[in-house]
């Protein structure tokens, strides 16, 4: 069981995470762990357009950072021991199509890149970007997200 906040009400139950932050699109993100060297674990792809990115801070803290209505992902280099560098959050007005070429393996100077470019901005997707020191980088293109850390060793 987890604990879990749902439409404002936190809901308890004896478990392993605990919601620290929740995004609504163009929320700010206060009280974010930092995850300079910290590593990235993992992830899983579920149902629903739902991403769990397994996180540790350099402390080693871990966290899942649930990112809800994926449009796209894209990641590489993805290995033993993956060390962060940062992880960017950019909004609906920085996204690029650049961004939207890697996403979507078209050209940059492609109509359809400023096609992707202008339908992902109407529909208000964010993009998270991950750099890496060692290993994982990548884009998602999303909706919302939370993270959540994780109590359990």
């Amino acid at each position: 069981m987890a604990n879990w906040e749902r439409r404002g009400e936190r809901v308890n139950s004896p478990g392993m995470l605990e919601t620290i932050v929740k995004s609504a699109p163009g929320t700010t993100l206060m009280n974010f762990p930092n995850f300079h060297d910290g590593h990235f674990d993992g992830l899983r792809i579920g149902p629903n357009k739902l991403v769990n990115l397994f996180l540790r801070t350099q402390d080693g803290k871990s966290f899942i950072l649930v990112v809800r209505e994926v449009d796209a992902l894209t990641l590489s280099e993805i290995k033993q021991g993956n060390i962060i560098f940062d992880l960017v959050f950019r909004g609906t007005g920085e996204l690029t199509r650049t961004d939207m070429a890697e996403l979507y393996s078209v050209d940059v100077d492609a109509p359809q890149a400023t096609d992707l470019l202008r339908a992902k901005r109407e529909r208000g997707f964010q993009l998270l970007e991950i750099n890496a020191s060692s290993g994982a980088q990548g884009l998602v293109l999303f909706q919302t997200f939370e993270i959540q850390e994780s109590t359990s060793s």
